[in-house]
């Protein structure tokens, strides 16, 4: 069996080398035909012209001579004409028959009829070459099978790969073992103090705590019922989301300011002052971003040489952070590069020499300033790509005969929509309002002829209605805090209509409800009828005016060992920042407390006209 097996396979390796020789005949008779064709047309070519010259000589003559000695008369029949064409015809095939025609075409007549010359074509003739048909035998492929032995049949398909498998050379890869370098210590040290190496770690690390810090339940089972009670609903208390503290940039640092950022909704600003007990190398001023899902530092820290005294974002250039300083410096940092001011203004005449205690960006954003006040009366207006010196400067002055002229300001906030006039708090505990520009029947800077007067102590906060528009507009309503522990909430004067002779302006409300110090005051974004407060016993306050018109309708103690100096609302509505004495950043989730009802408007408009 294995020998048959043997010949079988070496009669069908000759059957394929007798395939492939005459395949390669075939295609080399082809090659030599197609050149042969090739060389056969360019002859005929080159040639043709004296071909077809020299015959249409020998039938120009021929032609004439026949013409001239077979004139046909009258009485010749059809066949006599056409023996007489034949004639002619052989005569032009008998080459020995030229000198004989050519005698006789001398002596034909001149007016004898010139027969026609006939051209010549040439044609090509393709040559096909198919293939011989090959035809299988049965027998040979197939053939009488006998079930091999285990030993027989691996010895088969031995041979067969010994035959049809072609031999793969083995290539042996020397791989070449590198010896790995070991950094000294001095080398690992100089690495990782490295500037690139430090941002590259840190942001590292961020974007894994980032990633630690998602709350979502990866066990949760989607076949069981998973939902939870709501604890907020059941007792009515609000639900602390994030606090933002740090060993090493807030201890010992009392919170200055918030903002919240106007790109990303979950950054948050805050500003701190002076360590109580500082070294040399630390930063008196810091500024720090948090991020609601960075629970373990900052984002982002920037640093001055003074205290800072105040801080927000720029509303129309988020990457931009600004703050206010003790020594009346303003200063610019940007996300995109270090921890120092990119610019700040210059300790100069021109500009504040004060602290300053507020700051605010209005206009648009293709027309935007920066204003600022300190509390040397000064009032100054920015462009952020120029702060070498203020594009306005409005020093307000009393008109009084107080013994002190200069208007000392801690606070002020422009109404929505608006960037011409701001109302402003002083230390005195007074109202001012304050026009930047020239008008028919006022001038620029201090009213002094209305005068909001109800504060026993200095103004801490002032907060306009952030509502203008639609049918209800409750812009010209603002409140404000201070320090002789009341919330009082105001109605602003038309602008257009200003008093030609002093006028004192009374609160339409008053709350008198806390046991300390009110430090900060805000409008909620969303809840017409709903403002916060922080004040010194560390108790956070929400007030509905629609609800109750004295007391707050939710208060929480978040420090008691320590003052709530800020709030900022976010601008959801539904999160609320506070900012303690003690460098922490608290982060509280009122839920539904800040969802207005449909009738919310009109029943805030009914309680203004009650309290008036």
């Amino acid at each position: 069996m294995k020998s048959s097996r043997k010949e079988e396979l070496e009669r069908k390796r000759q059957k394929l080398a007798e395939l492939r020789r005459s395949r390669e005949e075939r295609k080399n008779a082809l090659l030599n035909a197609q050149k042969r064709e090739s060389s056969t047309a360019s002859l005929i070519t080159k040639d043709r012209k004296a071909i077809d010259e020299f015959v249409a000589s020998l039938i120009g003559d021929i032609s004439t001579s026949s013409n001239s000695n077979n004139i046909p008369s009258r009485s010749s029949t059809p066949s006599s004409q056409i023996q007489e064409d034949v004639q002619a015809n052989s005569t032009l095939s008998s080459p020995g028959l030229v000198s004989s025609t050519t005698n006789t075409n001398a002596e034909l007549p001149p007016s004898a009829p010139v027969q026609e010359k006939k051209p010549l074509e040439s044609s090509e003739i393709v040559i096909f070459d198919f293939p011989p048909t090959v035809v299988y035998n049965k027998e040979i492929q197939t053939d009488a099978y006998e079930e091999p032995t285990e030993k027989e049949e691996v010895d088969v398909f031995n041979v067969e790969s010994e035959i049809i498998e072609p031999e793969i050379p083995v290539v042996k890869e020397v791989i070449k073992e590198e010896k790995i370098t070991e950094f000294s210590e001095e080398e690992k040290k100089n690495i990782m103090s490295s500037d690139g190496f430090k941002d590259f770690f840190d942001n590292s690390t961020k974007i894994v705590e980032r990633a630690l810090d998602e709350s979502y339940d990866i066990m949760i089972d989607y076949r069981i019922d998973n939902a939870v009670e709501d604890d907020k609903v059941n007792d009515n208390t609000l639900k602390l989301l994030s606090s933002f503290y740090s060993e090493e940039w807030t201890k010992d640092r009392t919170v200055t300011d918030m903002d919240w950022s106007p790109e990303h909704e979950e950054l948050i600003l805050s500003s701190y002052n002076k360590k109580k007990q500082s070294l040399i190398t630390d930063p008196s001023g810091v500024c720090c971003i948090w991020n609601l899902h960075l629970q373990g530092r900052p984002e982002f820290v920037f640093q001055t040489q003074s205290e800072i005294t105040s801080a927000c974002f720029s509303k129309f250039h988020p990457k931009l952070v600004i703050g206010g300083t003790y020594s009346g410096q303003i200063v610019l940092w940007d996300m995109r590069t270090k921890s120092l001011p990119v610019q700040k203004t210059p300790l100069t005449v021109t500009g504040h020499a004060h602290p300053i205690y507020k700051m605010q960006m209005v206009g648009t954003q293709n027309s935007n300033n920066l204003i600022s006040a300190s509390s040397d009366g000064i009032v100054c207006s920015w462009q952020l790509d120029m702060l070498t010196q203020p594009q306005e400067i409005i020093e307000l002055v009393s008109n009084s005969n107080d013994k002190i002229n200069d208007i000392a300001i801690t606070t002020f906030d422009f109404p929505d929509n608006e960037i011409s006039s701001f109302w402003i708090g002083t230390e005195e505990g007074r109202v001012h309002q304050v026009n930047r520009y020239e008008r028919a029947d006022s001038k620029a800077g201090l009213n002094a002829t209305d005068k909001y007067e109800g504060h026993g102590g200095i103004i801490t906060g002032l907060s306009f209605h952030p509502q203008s528009s639609g049918s209800y507009n409750f812009s010209n309503l603002f409140l404000t805090s201070s320090i002789d522990w009341t919330v009082k909430l105001w109605r602003t004067k038309s602008t257009l209509k200003p008093s030609i002779k002093e006028e004192i302006i009374q609160p339409i409300c008053s709350f008198d409800y806390a046991n300390d110090y009110v430090l900060d005051v805000e409008w909620s974004p969303v809840h017409p009828a709903m403002f916060a407060s922080v004040d010194g016993d560390g108790q956070l306050n929400i007030f509905n005016i629609n609800q109750d018109q004295e007391m707050p309708i939710f208060s929480m103690t978040v420090d008691p060992n320590h003052s709530l100096n800020k709030l900022k609302w976010h601008k959801d509505g539904k999160k609320i920042s506070v900012g303690s004495s003690d460098g922490y950043v608290y982060i509280y989730d009122i839920g539904d407390l800040s969802t207005p009802s449909l009738d919310e408007n009109g029943a805030f408009q009914k309680t203004l006209q009650e309290l008036q």
